[in-house]
């Protein structure tokens, strides 16, 4: 089983577990009088309650436990038998058998007249579903637990189901939900816990939806309360979070004091994923420092403790950096290696995103359509009854009511309807930029391979333009976030108005953009680049603040010299771009596979 994977698994299943302590009833000596009953049912109680409360600290004793109750499954009532198979689902999860573990947690989520359980085993579930990548199961699972938070009295079970639901929420890119749950988290711990776990989920969520504005007392108080309560993990995430507000607001330095002073500790936790997200922001931070050693140590260190054959934001993070070490150092060959990874990793994590925001939009929408027909079977059987019990003297006000009913129908399928095309256009907003409006990453690579393929069939040459803004940051960091976002917008609209219509234009990230232009020889792709750079060095960046001035570098790379392979043409035009910054920025520079000459996809396209 994935090492990573398991341990993810594990503390998330640790953090929310019940604390009660129950004393064991007396083993029955051979011999002795049978026990009545009532001494039964007391007896399995205990010993189901205990085996829930060491499940996380002593796994053989539990497993023990599990052993002798389902040697006596046959004398456990109902409610009995729910917890039984609860506590065997969890183990199978625990120890990575998770079709077992789903199977059992599925019944119990379904089938357990216990509220309490039902909402135990659905949180769970969610946590399974999630770390396996079903989101679509997940956020089904999650709206049910939803619909059960208002009926949950038990204040523990409670507290789960909001960490969870707030956790998953989150990945949504659901921030305002997710900060709702976390905030009543910390208005209301069930006793054995503080506001801990609440303050990191809606820490996180805020940072990730990008509301972390500062750092309130609050979070250093929450990290406090996690260390007095033994929740290291979850301090660490916090700290984590502070780091990475340092590091987004232009102090590396503060990042890389909490991050050194913290590290030792979390790694005797022995929890790699949350230390794999401590050395991606160190080697950020190092890298922002000029610390070239430091980063390239911590970015080897984050990639040896990421999940492996997860492409999570610690990985990608960690080969962006390694990419930008080797290149500041003049190491073109290990450079083009890195940067070939971190680009899959990147387009890995972002279809990720994608993925786990489309599958939320889905559900919600199918629980919307379900409603709307659950609606119109309603009003049909509604309509069916007044046919029936109608007589001659109401038939005049009947047929009224019917009419009103039919338009009601009628309503309803149209809102049916809409909802249908609601989908379809929440699936076209997933390919789009939401600042810009052109392609994001992932559309922009499916389109150009799309075109790229064509052309390659009909031997015609094609090219691809790669520019960003120069010194961006520093706009960002002067004038502020809202700026820049306006700087971008207007780049991209002058960029609009040159480009044709079968060009492919996208954002690969931050201030970098891409065109793919068709039928395109490298001449006339060096002259619309030129007509490019001219046009937004001549256009005020922002209508606010006409002195603001702001110029593009440009790198060109041609099927000619590079082959039919987005990949290849991304990277030498990503060397020509930054040779056109060597070169005082501002500037077009036409790609060279030479630039490159250890790259064993260039050679066979030079060939």
């Amino acid at each position: 089983m994935n090492a990573g994977v398991r341990m993810g698994l594990i503390v998330a299943l640790l953090v929310f577990t019940s604390k009660a302590t129950i004393t064991l009833a007396a083993p029955q000596l051979p011999g002795s009088t049978p026990r009545p009953p009532a001494e039964h049912k007391a007896d399995l109680d205990a010993m189901l309650a205990r085996a829930d409360a060491i499940k996380v600290v002593d796994l053989g004793r539990f497993t023990r436990l599990l052993e002798e109750i389902g040697a006596r499954e046959a004398e456990l009532d109902r409610e009995q038998k729910s917890l039984f198979h609860f506590l065997r689902g969890w183990r199978a999860t625990w120890v990575g058998d998770y079709e077992t573990g789903k199977a059992e947690l599925d019944n119990v989520a379904d089938t357990s007249s216990s509220n309490v359980l039902r909402a135990r085993a659905t949180a769970t579930l969610i946590n399974l579903l999630g770390i396996g990548h079903r989101y679509e199961q997940a956020f089904t699972r999650l709206n049910q637990l939803q619909d059960m938070l208002p009926s949950i009295r038990d204040r523990k079970a409670r507290f789960q189901a909001l960490g969870e639901a707030s956790q998953m929420l989150s990945t949504a890119g659901q921030f305002d939900q997710a900060e709702a749950y976390a905030q009543q988290m910390m208005d209301d711990p069930p006793p054995g816990e503080s506001i801990c776990k609440g303050a990191q989920h809606l820490m996180r969520a805020r940072r990730e939806g990008g509301r972390l504005r500062t750092l309130d007392p609050i979070y250093q108080k929450a990290i406090d309360s996690c260390v007095e309560g033994g929740d290291e993990v979850f301090a660490d995430a916090m700290r984590a979070d502070v780091a990475a507000f340092h590091l987004a607001n232009g102090h590396p330095e503060e990042a890389v004091k909490i991050l050194v002073a913290n590290r030792d500790g979390l790694r005797a936790l022995h929890y790699p994923t949350t230390l794999a997200e401590f050395d991606a922001l160190l080697a950020q931070a190092y890298l922002k420092l000029g610390d070239l050693p430091n980063a390239r140590r911590y970015g080897l260190s984050a990639l040896a403790g990421s999940i492996q054959g997860e492409f999570t934001d610690a990985r990608r993070a960690g080969y962006e950096v390694l990419y930008q070490v080797e290149e500041r150092l003049g190491n073109a060959a290990a450079a083009l290696g890195y940067h070939e990874q971190f680009m899959a990793a990147d387009k890995a994590y972002l279809n990720d995103l994608s993925a786990r925001s489309l599958a939320f939009q889905i559900v919600d929408q199918q629980l919307v359509a379900r409603k709307a027909e659950v609606e119109v079977l309603n009003r049909q059987n509604e309509i069916l009854r007044l046919n029936g019990v109608l007589d001659r003297k109401e038939v005049e006000t009947g047929r009224l009511y019917i009419f009103i009913l039919g338009l009601s129908l009628l309503a309803v399928a149209w809102l049916v309807l809409w909802l249908r095309r609601s989908q379809m256009r929440f699936m076209k907003l997933a390919r789009r930029d939401g600042l810009t409006g052109i392609c994001n990453r992932e559309h922009f690579v499916e389109q150009a391979d799309r075109v790229l393929a064509y052309g390659a069939r009909s031997d015609r040459g094609l090219c691809v333009i790669l520019f960003d803004l120069d010194h961006f940051k520093n706009v960002n960091d002067t004038y502020g976030h809202a700026v820049g976002d306006e700087v971008l917008k207007r780049a991209v609209d002058v960029c609009h108005r040159a480009l044709h219509a079968c060009d492919v234009f996208g954002r690969l990230g931050g201030e970098e953009f891409a065109i793919l232009l068709p039928d395109c020889s490298p001449a006339q792709a060096r002259a619309r680049a030129e007509q490019l750079r001219l046009s937004i060095s001549a256009t005020s960046a922002t209508q606010a603040r006409p002195e603001l001035a702001v110029t593009a570098s440009f790198g060109v790379s041609s099927t000619l010299q590079c082959g039919f392979e987005l990949h290849r043409l991304l990277v030498v035009a990503d060397a020509a771009l930054y040779r056109a910054k060597r070169a005082g920025r501002n500037c077009v520079f036409m790609g060279d596979t030479g630039d490159i000459p250890d790259s064993p996809y260039l050679t066979e396209a030079r060939g």
